[in-house]
């Protein structure tokens, strides 16, 4: 039994690593989709252009197809590219030539520790036919019993490179799925200080987070009260935009925004409310109720009074400067998902601080020091 469990746990292994490759694959509609140079991801020496994919849409039309069962298909709906070593004259459009014609039975194997994947049966390939480990080839009779790519992935494992050294340099051939897979959801924590709060609501019965996300159902995402005035939740969320408020006791009562504050929606509908754009795990800000900034006493505190903290220049551009009344340990910058972006330790009064990487926008800056935490925000343009 013992053995059984541990193949039960291995197949299950290899299955997940393979949900990477499973499934139909085309070219990616786009330039350099097919690319070749001397090195590896250097496609300097030829590579398609926008006009391919109108003069050579015979081959940008194919598909591959790694199905579950370990079978490889090559799909051309019987019509592909073919080129001089297949026998035609001019380069053009025309019916598959064997063995590169998917008619012979083919199988897929990967290694997700390698990235290298075979495929194997006389014919099968990826990308252009001509191309196999170690050469060119000058004959369809010449085609080898296998052929192994390195692969890599992105966009959320929808887009895949596949890189092939043919001995001189390299060609490469990247493939967007044809079924996209949605991307993994991503654990935001939301976090919400109600010491300025003076609505009618009893925060007694609960403070609620409420979005397009849960089509602004009213009770159905409790908070937890995590200490005095602070309350949080955690919740998964897909990728892309959202808005949301914090609420008390269900709907009894609401956030009220300002318009135009850096936290808010700029859809002109008549309603204020945050504005998220979700990309990754994130810790949003302990921000203060009905507004885009924390309150002071909620772990990190806004400062007033120029003479203690002065972030300048602000906005800025390239590089900013934080001068503190007291040796500061490091400055961090956010941004306004909460993401730190930016951190720089020290042992001084004043630190500069490089931004040129950073996209326009607003961010907040944290400084750390023996007084304590403190915060400015600023503007980078």
């Amino acid at each position: 039994m013992k053995k059984l469990y541990i193949l039960m746990i291995a197949f299950a292994s290899v299955s997940g690593l393979n949900a990477q490759v499973e499934g139909t694959w085309k070219l990616a509609d786009q330039a350099g989709a097919l690319g070749v140079g001397p090195g590896l991801g250097d496609i300097s020496w030829w590579s398609n252009q926008t006009a391919d994919l109108t003069t050579r849409a015979c081959l940008f039309d194919d598909s591959v197809k790694f199905d579950a069962s370990g079978s490889f298909f090559n799909y051309m709906d019987g019509n592909t590219w073919l080129e001089a070593w297949q026998g035609v004259s001019p380069d053009g459009c025309g019916v598959p030539v064997a063995p590169h014609n998917g008619a012979n039975a083919a199988t897929w194997a990967y290694n997700a520790t390698t990235g290298e994947l075979t495929v194997t049966g006389v014919g099968a390939h990826i990308g252009l036919a001509k191309v196999v480990n170690g050469a060119e080839l000058t004959s369809p009779a010449n085609a080898p019993a296998s052929i192994t790519y390195v692969l890599t992935f992105s966009n959320n494992n929808n887009t895949m490179t596949a890189d092939i050294s043919f001995g001189p340099g390299y060609w490469r051939f990247v493939y967007n799925r044809t079924t996209v897979t949605p991307p993994a959801p991503a654990n935001v924590t939301f976090k919400v200080n109600m010491v300025n709060y003076t609505g009618v609501g009893n925060i007694a019965n609960g403070v609620f987070l409420n979005g397009t996300f849960n089509n602004w159902n009213g009770s159905n995402i409790p908070m937890t009260n995590v200490g005095g005035t602070n309350w949080e939740v955690t919740i998964p969320l897909a990728p892309g935009q959202i808005q949301y408020k914090f609420t008390v006791d269900g709907w009894s009562d609401s956030e009220q925004m300002t318009a135009g504050t850096p936290c808010v929606d700029l859809v002109a509908d008549g309603f204020d409310n945050r504005a998220l754009d979700v990309t990754a795990d994130a810790v949003l800000p302990n921000v203060c109720w009905a507004s885009c900034d924390v309150c002071p006493g909620s772990g990190i505190a806004e400062l007033n009074g120029a003479e203690l903290l002065i972030v300048s220049p602000n906005p800025a551009s390239t590089v900013f400067t934080v001068s503190f009344n007291d040796k500061l340990n490091a400055v961090e910058v956010y941004d306004l998902t909460g993401k730190l972006v930016k951190s720089v330790n020290g042992n001084a009064t004043e630190m500069n601080v490089s931004v040129e990487n950073l996209e326009a926008g607003v961010y907040t800056v944290v400084v750390r020091s023996a007084k304590g935490d403190f915060s400015r925000k600023l503007i980078i343009e």
